[in-house]
């Protein structure tokens, strides 16, 4: 599960440098050109799951 954890704090990383950099505009007005709210929430979001790979527990072998 770390991997995925992994993963998806890199997705969420990429996806709020993009919103901050005014390169995509989901969910949002596409009248403004930079959303920091949608940045803060993709970091927020990143930050998470690197909290979650911290946490995660390696798998027991049988």
């Amino acid at each position: 599960m770390k991997y995925v954890a992994l993963v998806i704090a890199i997705v969420c990383f990429v996806i709020a440098i993009c919103y901050a950099l005014g390169v995509i505009g989901w969910f949002a007005d596409p009248a403004h050109k930079h959303h920091v709210s949608h940045f803060v929430l993709f970091a927020v979001l990143g930050i998470l799951a690197l909290v979650w790979m911290r946490f995660a527990g390696e798998r027991a072998t049988p």
